[in-house]
């Protein structure tokens, strides 16, 4: 009986060596199988001895994985994302604004200031005033088609933070339902393969939308937002992202579950703080190029305001209205801000002689639309009258008038005699009056005596000097210097995120080299393990086989 069991016992040892060898081979041709697939890591059976002297046994098929490793790799792919995307928006960012040499905002504001030095020359040129209205329409289309470029590009911002956001929760809910068929396995076998996808889909995750990932003891993974705390993968449940436009603040706002989210990694932190954050890229260079629209509307407006073309106006309405007539100046909605001072009108006759002077005192805080109106009004040789917000002026028949300087900022702020209409680089156009009449452009001034001469180009002048004033940059800036530091801005920003990509991207590849010597499949080591699960297997059989030969002895000797 002694002899019997232990015959059995040896039989059952050589059974548990060939089963467990014929798993470690099976394994490793399964890593050979997969060596070129991406994402795949290698695994090995875990063989141990079964006590006492029962012979081997598989006790796990576990993948060959560096936790730490894979952790440190996530959050550098994650950098990576972020900072591919900054790259690629910065790039469509310096191609809005890099025109051919002679074109572009520089060479269109150029030509505009050269267009009213000639005129000073020669006032009376109408081919001089055409090429004046011209170029000022030029420079309105330059400035327009650049802020409709950003604005292009805020629009394809939005589209792509939408696009990101559907892409993350669709691999959300590819982990959610690869978990629960991790958890649904149990454990046995060890679903290897399953943990794989759902790392390579982790990853894929985090390069979107940065996350914080930490292992459960069932296999699964918890994925918190990066930046946010908030949940996004616990177990088997997934928690959306949701996207939602908002009108009020001119942004795009991201949330999870109802909770508010700033990612601060992945590629939607880049896109989703270039397109909402008012120091972001793109929100910057809008904002700055309406600094510059801003101020050469106003500053060209304020000169032009005060001169006269060589035809005077018979009557004129502003081009902006009051929000109240009744309400002072500086309240009533106006996009640049009257001050305390006092502006003239000077009324002549058919024969250009002066009729009556009219000058209207202005506080800055007090002053209304209606003041303003009944002080002009009161010359018996104008009329005044507002209708939607807007004041008209009217000269008697026969008579014309100019504006003899402004030091209030009234007439700008009104849209009266302006070169520019509008505030900003979307709404700014030449001043339809002209548009229609050259004649209007003011390229001289009222003399001391009230009365304007056919021959001055002194206005003209000194529009044509506004391009080397200094108006931008609390008072250091010239226009062209303003655009020049934008253009320098963007152009640095976009070289400083393609050597930012470069050096992560080589941090990303040494972590991947190292990560591929912990957990991708060599061939030379698998033929290795291989040879020696053949070896074992083979001495197996062979001591099965000696068995035989020793029972069949056993039985010859008792017959």
């Amino acid at each position: 009986m002694i002899i019997s069991q232990n015959i059995l016992g040896s039989f059952e040892v050589s059974k548990r060596a060939l089963q467990s060898h014929q798993a470690a081979m099976n394994t490793v041709a399964h890593n050979l199988a997969n060596a070129a697939t991406p994402g795949y890591t290698r695994q090995r059976a875990e063989l141990a001895p079964v006590a006492p002297m029962n012979g081997v046994e598989v006790t796990a098929i576990r993948r060959i994985r560096d936790r730490y490793l894979d952790f440190a790799l996530l959050a550098e792919t994650q950098t990576q994302g972020k900072l591919a995307a900054q790259e690629s928006l910065l790039g469509r960012l310096e191609g809005i604004f890099n025109a051919a040499p002679g074109t572009g905002l520089s060479a269109a504001m150029d030509q505009f200031f050269n267009g009213f030095q000639d005129l000073s020359v020669n006032p009376t040129d109408p081919v001089l005033r055409v090429a004046v209205r011209d170029q000022g329409q030029q420079l309105v289309a330059t400035m327009q088609g650049l802020q409709g470029r950003i604005q292009q590009l805020k629009d394809d911002l939005t589209r792509q933070i939408q696009e990101k956001v559907t892409e993350a929760n669709g691999l959300l809910s590819e982990i959610g339902e690869l978990h629960r068929q991790i958890l649904g396995s149990g454990g046995r076998p060890t679903p290897n393969d399953l943990l794989d996808r759902r790392d390579q889909l982790v990853t894929q995750l985090g390069q979107i939308i940065g996350v914080s990932a930490s292992d459960r003891p069932d296999g699964t993974v918890q994925l918190v937002a990066a930046g946010g705390g908030v949940m996004l993968v616990d177990g088997a449940i997934t928690t959306p992202l949701t996207a939602t436009i908002n009108g009020s603040t001119d942004s795009v706002d991201l949330t999870v579950g109802g909770l508010a989210l700033t990612p601060s990694s992945g590629g939607l932190a880049a896109v989703l703080d270039a397109r909402n954050s008012a120091t972001g890229a793109v929100k910057q260079a809008a904002t700055d190029l309406d600094a510059l629209a801003r101020t050469l509307i106003g500053e060209v407006n304020r000169l032009h305001a005060g001169g006269s073309g060589i035809r005077e106006h018979s009557a004129l309405t502003a081009q902006n209205a009051v929000s109240s007539a009744a309400v002072p100046l500086t309240a009533a909605g106006l996009a640049y801000t009257p001050t305390s001072g006092s502006f003239t009108v000077r009324v002549h006759d058919a024969a250009g002689a002066l009729v009556s002077t009219v000058t209207v005192a202005v506080t800055a805080g007090v002053t209304t639309l209606e003041n303003v109106r009944a002080a002009l009004d009161a010359d018996a040789e104008l009329r005044a009258t507002i209708a939607s917000g807007k004041l008209t002026i009217t000269a008697n028949s026969g008579r014309t008038f100019a504006f003899g300087g402004d030091s209030s900022d009234t007439l700008m702020a009104l849209g009266l005699n302006t070169f520019f209409t509008g505030s900003d680089a979307r709404t700014m156009t030449v001043d339809p009056t002209i548009v229609a009449d050259v004649t209007k452009i003011a390229g001289a001034l009222v003399d001391s005596s009230g009365l304007v001469h056919a021959g001055d180009g002194s206005n003209a002048l000194a529009l044509a000097r506004l391009r080397t004033k200094l108006v931008l940059g609390s008072g250091t800036q010239t226009f062209g210097d303003a655009f020049g530091a934008l253009l320098g801005r963007v152009g640095s920003q976009t070289r400083q995120a393609k050597d930012a990509v470069e050096r992560q991207a080589a941090a990303v590849q040494a972590l991947q080299a190292l990560q591929q010597q912990t957990s991708g499949v060599s061939t030379d080591e698998e033929l290795i393990s291989l040879s020696e699960s053949q070896t074992a297997y083979a001495a197996a059989a062979r001591h099965i086989s000696t068995m035989r030969e020793v029972i069949q002895s056993l039985l010859d000797a008792v017959r």
